[in-house]
Parts: C-alpha cells; sequence; structure tokens
C-alpha cells in the first residue's frame, strides 16, 4: 500500500499559493484499511474516508467508466489492483493531475509541472467531455490563474466547446453549477469566468437569462461615442473584484450593470416596461440555480434604490430616514457598509468608463455610513420618558434622527463652502 498528496495542494504549493484542503489517495488498499484503523466513511458514490486526526480525505485509487448522462454517469472501480497513472488519468487537467509520496518525490505522468511552468491549462484525455461539470472547473481556474498568466489550451477549448458538452451540461444538476460559479466570484478575476463560457458559447445554455440581458443591445452608444456593451460589463465585473472579495457585492454590481447600460439605450417610454423584464431574469437567475437569499436580496436592494444611493446628497433627511428603515439598516448594519462599498465603486468605475460622469465633492457611500451613524446613535433613550404610545415614541425618535442629519449635512456644507 502506498500513499500520495494529489491534485490541488500541490499545485498551489508550487505556485505558491494558499493551501486551503490537502487531498490524498491511497494505493494498493481496500475499505477494511480505512475501517481498521477509524477513518470516517463520507463518500456514497464511491468510498472517501477523513483521517480521524487531521480530518483530512483520503480516497482508495479508483477509475471511472462512461454509463450515463452528466457527472453523475459513471461506473467507478475502486479495487486494489488500480494504479497511480490510471487514478490520476480520470482527473480533469494536467496541473491537477500531480502526486507526491512521503517522500517529497512527484509523480507527473501527464506533464502537469511542464504546463504549471508554461502557464496552460490543458486536458488530460477526450474523456475530458465525459464529465460537464470540468468546463465550469477549467472556466473557474482561468479566472483563479489569470493573474499569473495562466490560458487555456486551444484544444480544450474546442473540446468545452463541443455539441457533446452542450447536451451534457443539460443533465447538470443546478447546485453543482451554483458552486462552481460562486467558487469562481471568489476569485480576482471572476469576469474571466463568463468570458471563457461565452467564447465556448455555453452562456446560453448555462445562464440563459445573462445570454439574454447581454444581447439585448449589441453596441452602447453613449455621449456620442461608442462602446461594446458587454466589455463594459466584463470591465465592471473586474473593476469591483480589485475592492472587495465580498461575492454579494460582485454580484450585485454585476447586475446593476446590465441596468445601467441597457437603460441607456432603451426609450424613455420602455423604461419601466424593461424594468419588470429585467428584474424577471435576474430573479430567474437566481432562483433556477439556488443562488442563496442573502445574495439576492443585496442585488434586488441596490438595483431598486440606486438613483437614490446616486443622489442621497440632494435627498432629505426625511427620506434619507425613510431609506434605511426600508433597508433595514438598524437591524443590519452590515447591509450599509456593503452598499456603501457598491455605491462608490458603480460612480468610481462610471466616472472612468464614461469620462467623469458623476461629480460629487463628498463619495456617496461615505455620506451613506455617515448619515447611518449619527441617525443610529438616537435611541429610546434620547426621547423624553413621559412619551409613552409606542406610535408618538417612533415618531419622535424619527424627527430626532432627521434633526440630528440636518445638523451633520449643515456643518458639512459650511466646511465645503
Amino acid at each position: 500500500m502506498k500513499i500520495y498528496l494529489v491534485g490541488g495542494a500541490i499545485r498551489n504549493k508550487i505556485l505558491r499559493l494558499p493551501v486551503k484542503d490537502r487531498d490524498w489517495v491511497v494505493v494498493g488498499s481496500n475499505i477494511n484499511f480505512f475501517i481498521k484503523n477509524k477513518y470516517k466513511l463520507v463518500g456514497k458514490k464511491f468510498p472517501v474516508f477523513l483521517h480521524p486526526k487531521t480530518h483530512e480525505e483520503y480516497a482508495l485509487a479508483r477509475t471511472e467508466r462512461k454509463d450515463g448522462f452528466g457527472y453523475k454517469g459513471f461506473k467507478v472501480n475502486f479495487s486494489s489492483n488500480i494504479t497511480l497513472k490510471e487514478d490520476l488519468s480520470r482527473r480533469d487537467i494536467t496541473i491537477n493531475a500531480i502526486a507526491q509520496d512521503k517522500n517529497g518525490k512527484y509523480y507527473d505522468p501527464f506533464n502537469g509541472l511542464k504546463d504549471i511552468k508554461k502557464c496552460i491549462l490543458k486536458h488530460i484525455s477526450s474523456s475530458f467531455s465525459d464529465d460537464p461539470l470540468r468546463v465550469f472547473r477549467v472556466a473557474r481556474f482561468a479566472a483563479l490563474l489569470f493573474h499569473l498568466g495562466f490560458s487555456i489550451y486551444k484544444d480544450t477549448l474546442c473540446l468545452m466547446s463541443s455539441d457533446y458538452i452542450k447536451n451534457e451540461i443539460k443533465y447538470l444538476e443546478k447546485e453543482r453549477i451554483w458552486q462552481e460559479t460562486e467558487k469562481a466570484f471568489k476569485t480576482k478575476n471572476p469576469d474571466i469566468y463568463f468570458k471563457v463560457l461565452f467564447k465556448c458559447n455555453l452562456i446560453e445554455i448555462i445562464f440563459p437569462e445573462i445570454y439574454c440581458l447581454l444581447n439585448l443591445n449589441k453596441k452602447l452608444y453613449f455621449l456620442n461615442k461608442k462602446y461594446f456593451f458587454r466589455q463594459s460589463i466584463f470591465k465592471g465585473l473586474s473593476y469591483v473584484s480589485k475592492f472587495t472579495n465580498k461575492i454579494d457585492i460582485k454580484i450585485a454590481f454585476f447586475f446593476q450593470l446590465f441596468f445601467l447600460n441597457i437603460c441607456f439605450c432603451v426609450p424613455n417610454n420602455n423604461k419601466f416596461l424593461f424594468y419588470d423584464i429585467f428584474l424577471g431574469h435576474i430573479n430567474n437567475f437566481f432562483i433556477r440555480i439556488n443562488v442563496p437569499n442573502k445574495i439576492k436580496n443585496l442585488s434586488l436592494m441596490f438595483i431598486k434604490n440606486i438613483n437614490f444611493l446616486v443622489n442621497i446628497h440632494n435627498k432629505s433627511s426625511k427620506e434619507i430616514i425613510f431609506l434605511l428603515k426600508k433597508i433595514n439598516a438598524w437591524r443590519n448594519p452590515n447591509i450599509v457598509k456593503k452598499l456603501s462599498i457598491l455605491i462608490d465603486c458603480y460612480i468610481n468605475f462610471l466616472n472612468i468608463f464614461y469620462k467623469n460622469y458623476f461629480n460629487n465633492s463628498i463619495s456617496s457611500g461615505k455620506y451613506l455610513k455617515n448619515v447611518f451613524k449619527i441617525s443610529k446613535s438616537i435611541s429610546f433613550k434620547s426621547i423624553n420618558k413621559n412619551i409613552k404610545n409606542g406610535i408618538e415614541i417612533q415618531k419622535k425618535i424619527n424627527e430626532l434622527k432627521e434633526l440630528s442629519i440636518d445638523n451633520w449635512r449643515s456643518f458639512l456644507n459650511k466646511k465645503l463652502y
């Protein structure tokens, strides 16, 4: 029996990236070894075990044979005579098919080390097409490693674009699509994930809602200049990713750019009609692939309140208090922080991409945080204890909050002007 470290831990160590998980493959053994040594069984379709002390994953070397549709359509053989090379050959790309023994020696039958040096994401064999989830993984690795100069091998791109893959993708569970998409949004360059899927002509199948939004207008005409609509969307996603690693913020920004850009091309008399269509598309996106509600809610909150947030300097204190109440800011102060990041990124991006579109003397995000901080300082303790009626109490609290914001704004205006 031999045990090897495999996969992402080796790849990341060579690339000097953080190693989060270590996976092991066991060659020349059987299930009895794990049971005897008190490993915990966690695999269903094939046996995967957790080490009793390190809790790292150990799996028997195995082979897979296509026997159905989707990523589940395989027959698995994990007998004790499966070799290390056979196990590595079933993996997706060469840089993930490197093993290392206890002495530190590498086993690299598919030249993964060479491809790491060449910064190439390359499939191991034509059986790559058997598992449609690999398309998402390669697109995600392209996003993850983009800053290191990695690109996808041309023949791998051809496999990812094949009609066979397009048919197989239809059998993927929506949870798996979301898992890979979520991981892609966590990278520094999530725009690359979508660019790869777009290049492979898979967006229409995988994300039909995004496909519809991308194709509502091919080009954007603004300020007498031509901008490619698709380019601005991807640039925006890349831009916001420089300032945050929060996926809910990135997704909210992503969808707001669709709404912004297409609105520039929609006649005024059709804007309300389009708004309903737009919200329908993104709602379908969130529901169809089971995106968590907290992510969905931030996106909808940002889109529905974008005009207010952009012009918050010009809104009355009463209107600001109403907004803070509407977004449930006092019970969930973190939402203010996220909206502040979103609105500042939004304004700054537009000023770069559309040449000084906004001209605010103070950032809207900072303004939002300040008025929230001021309003938060007013509570039940701030009012006359003789007031007993609940409605009167809330009314008085709101009045004091408005007064405090008015005083701060008066001071700010004197300071600025």
